[in-house]
């Protein structure tokens, strides 16, 4: 098979990312055939930079016969109408976190997917992470799971649709990371929470959360997001029978801890997340590989954001549902 030619829909501050990647060659096997925003004069300027095509007309992509696959990088209350275009067109998909603003909207491109049967993946970029990567390579040297704990933190953000009501708020778009994590990480499935939210700088949607979560098999998880303070950090304990291996994502180090004695882990180099998830999104395209993160998985992480999001409005406790596909 010859390079994946991707379209680009969607050039803000993390599209971009997406972008250069692509433009730089980075992504083996691959190459950016072409870009859209709807700021037409921002967009030409950084297609002329990266040297591809521009439209800000998404249809365009869609439409293009020689495009082989599409990566959408916009706010998720498009997703439920953008996706299931794509994937009528033909085109194989990868699809920004959070899959969708609730899990209504995520159920909807589920069943779009399944009916065009076309390669989908969710970017739950941070699974690339190199300190997650080597917590879940370790994972099973803890034993038997008792405790999780993951927080999150960082800066006031400059992008206005964060707070907006229709796909901001922190947790759908900062907490699902947790979420997904705790998914990934344990192998168990959330089955209810019981959540706190405040707006502090934010206006119209939340900016910071506490969470606590019950886990299939009886284990407790701990989960609180800030994006309200100048620092940054993204702490993760997974805590076992046998130890504890603490880390930081955002700060890269990683500690084991055995009874009251604990070392440092030695951590393979930090690596571009967004680029990490694109090789294996193109190698899925390619057939190289299954998908690595299926649409099933977005869903998943936004039916416990639903229920945080209930849970905060009520005050009391919800149970997380989950569709079955």
């Amino acid at each position: 098979m010859g390079e994946i030619r991707i379209g680009l829909v969607g050039l803000g501050i993390h599209g971009l990312r997406y972008a250069r990647h692509l433009a730089a060659g980075e992504v083996g096997g691959a190459t950016l055939a072409a870009v859209c925003r709807r700021d037409r004069a921002c967009g030409e300027s950084v297609a002329r930079d990266l040297g591809t095509e521009f439209t800000e007309d998404y249809r365009r992509i869609l439409s293009d016969p020689s495009i082989d696959a599409v990566v959408f990088a916009v706010p998720c209350d498009l997703h439920a109408t953008l996706v299931p275009e794509a994937l009528q067109a033909g085109k194989a998909l990868l699809v920004e976190k959070p899959l969708a603003p609730d899990a209504a909207a995520a159920a909807k491109i589920l069943r779009a997917a399944g009916a065009a049967s076309r390669i989908a993946m969710v970017a739950q970029t941070l699974r690339y992470n190199s300190v997650v990567r080597t917590i879940r390579e370790r994972r099973q040297a803890l034993g038997t799971f008792r405790f999780v704990a993951l927080s999150q933190r960082f800066e006031p953000s400059g992008r206005v649709w964060l707070d907006e009501p229709a796909a901001g708020g922190i947790l759908r778009n900062t907490g699902v990371h947790s979420f997904d994590l705790i998914r990934h990480l344990t192998g168990l499935e959330v089955e209810k929470v019981n959540c706190s939210a405040r707006r502090i700088v934010t206006r119209k949607t939340e900016d910071s959360f506490c969470a606590v979560l019950e886990l299939s098999g009886g284990v407790l998880a701990a989960v609180d997001n800030s994006r309200a303070t100048a620092s940054r950090s993204g702490r993760i304990d997974l805590v076992g029978e046998a130890g504890q291996l603490c880390g930081d994502h955002a700060h890269h180090r990683l500690v084991e801890i055995r009874g009251t004695e604990w070392r440092n882990l030695e951590l393979p180099p930090p690596v571009p997340t967004v680029r990490e998830c694109l090789s294996d999104f193109v190698r899925a395209v390619r057939g190289e590989c299954p998908v690595p993160i299926p649409l099933l998985e977005g869903l998943r992480a936004v039916e416990i954001v639903d229920a945080c999001r209930a849970s905060a409005e009520t005050g009391l406790p919800r149970a997380v549902s989950r569709g079955v596909f």
